[in-house]
């Protein structure tokens, strides 16, 4: 995990901790030895802010695992992927649970392996879900999912892996419909969204059940907007 980003001196990655800690999100230790990938569930039990230690019960049947992984040179990974957070901390001691010092490295991974873009034009979206109805407009989007910005509250209404059904979205040439999975949700930074600027969250879904109709319309969308920058440059 050479390639996380070093914030040693950075209360981000202290904040997201904490914002897994408080919702209970799940969370694992993993490595992978000679192809082969190693995973350990653990709980969050405790975080020691004073002395920048993270305490982790693991589940019963992942401590042969976690014994697997601590044999290693002192340096774990973890995973929340509520967040689709990694992170690299130092293994401090183990007995009936594991404690960890506080990351100095973490990185967000892209669930999604397709190509994403940021739409020229306003691509609309509308949904209901635990009896609210949204009106949003698309973040980013590719063949395998899309991504839209929510106000705080608006995003305590969703939970990892709820499934939106009859998502629809408004292309130029006609409207699709189509079932999504929430896949993380993310805390913005204050400010960061102008239309909610004390608080807003990222929104990640992926696409669920038929999508050929919709991956055909997204590619259209990307083959254009790509073939417009090549003429623009």
């Amino acid at each position: 995990m050479n390639n996380l980003r070093n914030e040693e001196n950075d209360s981000k990655v202290k904040d997201l901790i904490l914002e897994a800690f408080k919702s209970k999100y799940e969370i694992y230790a993993w490595g992978s030895f000679g192809g082969r990938v190693v995973k350990a569930d653990l709980e969050f039990k405790t975080i020691k802010f004073n002395q920048k230690k993270i305490i982790l019960s693991p589940k019963k049947i992942s401590r042969a695992y976690l014994d697997e992984l601590i044999g290693g040179i002192g340096k774990i990974n973890f995973a929340i992927p509520q967040m689709s957070l990694l992170f690299e901390s130092e293994f401090l001691s183990y007995e009936d649970d594991l404690t960890i010092a506080f990351p100095k490295y973490y990185k967000f991974y892209d669930r999604r392996k397709s190509e994403r873009i940021d739409p020229f034009f306003n691509l609309s979206i509308k949904f209901e879900h635990n009896k609210v109805r949204f009106n949003k407009s698309c973040n980013d989007i590719s063949i395998g999912g899309m991504s839209l910005v929510l106000s705080k509250n608006e995003v305590n209404k969703f939970t990892f892996g709820d499934i939106i059904k009859g998502l629809e979205l408004t292309f130029p040439m006609k409207n699709i419909k189509v079932d999504a999975k929430v896949s993380s949700m993310i805390k913005l930074n204050p400010f960061s969204n102008e239309e909610n600027p004390y608080g807003a969250a990222r929104l990640s879904l992926t696409f669920e059940g038929n999508t050929s109709l919709i991956k055909k319309e997204i590619l259209k969308i990307i083959n254009g907007q790509k073939k417009l920058v090549c003429d623009i440059d």
